[in-house]
């Protein structure tokens, strides 16, 4: 099990990060995956998006199953490992280390967007591996030995959960491990209790998906330029929305050529999946693509409804697209004409956006509010807060782009959090760490308090109040309507339904 390559260097600045997410693995932008499989390297299908749909004897590892570990023969990031059934969980978790930290060596380029090198796992063995059933256990060794991978190796690694119970077993456990210096602890404790008291809103912008690999605004008139041919003397010279306007009399189909471009890219983002994981029932973008809604899906509850296309009802999740769909291109705002027209057009979904900055906590991510319309849409808001006396900020921007003078500018409307690094790709992680930060409080640590499966994570004292509290879901379970509620409060925290 020793690595075929030496450690990648380590800086006391960047030391790496478990991250927990809820969603699925093949539903994340990452460098590389460990996957589970058994000996006779059987695939479920479950896996396939995630590795292309490849044939098993063209991934299979040479010498399979060797120590129980190896990486795909095609030599994809992807990393392989057995649990085969009655497999010990002290064997199970020295393959889980072994693999990350064989992928963590594997001297791997990082992809634009990452400064750190981002391993994903499941957790492993639970599901067909013989640990079902002692889930806890398996949960709490799992991130315990991650910690420790990461603050040796200086690789960050996301431990996925699709299932509601082992993402707040996780996240549970997390909290007991010893916790890194965190600029903005006391701030992400604030938001996340927020979130989960459902008063936060979400508003984000094209900074959540530049490590998915998405185009930033000029990069995405570069990429139209040259789809326009000649591009004009002095292009860059123009605003990019006058730039924009001068493409489309080009390229009289502008909004199908960018949802070219951003279609492309189907995989969400850590940021996406990070965000998704606040569970924050209303969500508004500036963004095109589809890769938040694609996070949202992925933890299992369906897409959220697309506005304003679809109806916001039945206490189903939500999101605004302000600026445009990927998937109705002759929506997309990008030119001069279209911002202009955007006030009269759209004067019910600024008119959405102002209601959550009068009714919830607005967090704002990847987005640094220089966006004439949704300016004018923050200044009419906060006049009418300030003409009715309502006291305290609108909400809180995470800023990604290192600009104290517009922070400075908004510290009256919003609290402004700058966050750490010297360059764009590490204010980037930086959001994505304290993101993860946020969730950490926003989630439900209680789903699997009354699942058996997770009394490894009890003590004594703990699991015999877990014991009765089961013995009780059972005795209720046939009671009348009036004991719904209990019913309720009993199967949310894992209990008989």
């Amino acid at each position: 099990m020793t690595p075929t390559a030496d450690p990648p260097a380590r800086t006391e600045a960047s030391p790496g990060h478990v991250f927990v997410v809820h969603g699925r693995l093949e539903s994340l932008v990452h460098d590389a995956a460990v996957v589970p499989t058994d000996d006779g390297f059987g695939l479920e299908p479950t896996w396939g998006p995630l590795l292309d749909e490849a044939s098993p004897d063209a991934l299979r590892p040479p010498g399979w199953p060797g120590p129980g570990y190896g990486r795909a023969a095609d030599r994809r990031p992807v990393w392989f490992v057995s649990v085969a059934e009655g497999l010990p969980t002290e064997e199970l978790l020295a393959r889980a280390v072994a693999a990350v930290r064989e992928a963590a060596c594997a001297g791997l380029s990082a992809p634009t967007g990452h400064a750190v090198r981002l391993v994903a796992l499941p957790v492993l063995g639970i599901e067909g591996g013989g640990h079902e059933h002692d889930r806890g256990e398996v949960v709490r060794r799992l991130l315990t030995a991650m910690s420790e991978v990461v603050r040796e190796l200086g690789v960050d690694v996301a431990v996925v959960a699709p299932e509601a119970s082992v993402y707040g077993a996780a996240q549970h456990v997390r909290r007991t491990l010893p916790a890194a210096d965190s600029p903005h602890a006391t701030e992400a404790e604030r938001l996340g209790d927020l979130a989960r008291r459902g008063e936060l809103a979400l508003f984000f912008g094209a900074g959540v998906g530049v490590s998915a690999g998405l185009p930033g605004w000029r990069e995405m008139l570069r990429l139209l330029a040259e789809r326009a041919g000649d591009a004009p003397p002095g292009l860059d010279r123009l605003t990019p929305l006058d730039q924009a306007q001068l493409l489309q009399r080009r390229v009289p189909d502008l909004g199908h050529h960018v949802a070219e471009l951003i279609g492309a890219r189907v995989r969400p983002s850590l940021a996406h999946a990070l965000l998704a994981g606040l569970d924050c029932r209303e969500a508004i973008t500036t963004n095109y693509d589809r890769l938040y809604e694609t996070a949202v899906a992925a933890r299992g509850n369906g897409a959220p409804r697309l506005l304003p296309w679809e109806p916001a009802t039945g206490g189903q999740p939500w999101i605004l697209k302000l600026h445009g769909d990927v998937e109705r291109p002759e929506s997309i705002v990008l030119t001069r004409r279209d911002f202009v027209r955007f006030d009269a057009e759209t004067g019910p979904a600024g008119a959405l956006l102002q209601s959550l900055l009068l009714t919830r906590h607005l967090l704002v991510a990847g987005a640094s509010l220089n966006d004439d319309n949704v300016v004018r849409l923050v200044r009419e808001a906060e006049a009418y807060r300030e003409d009715h006396g309502i006291p305290g900020p609108m909400g809180t921007v995470l800023d990604v782009g290192g600009d104290p003078a517009r922070g400075e500018l908004w510290r009256d409307q919003f609290v402004w959090l700058t966050l750490p690094g010297d360059d764009h790709d590490s204010r980037t992680r930086a959001l994505e760490i304290l993101l993860d930060e946020i969730g950490s409080y926003a989630a439900d640590a209680s789903s699997w308090l009354l699942d058996p499966r997770f009394d490894g994570l009890l003590d004594d004292d703990a699991a015999e109040v877990a014991r009765e509290a089961r013995e009780l879901a059972v005795r209720v379970a046939g009671l009348g309507p009036e004991w719904g509620p209990l019913r309720a409060a009993l199967k949310a925290a894992g209990g008989a339904s």
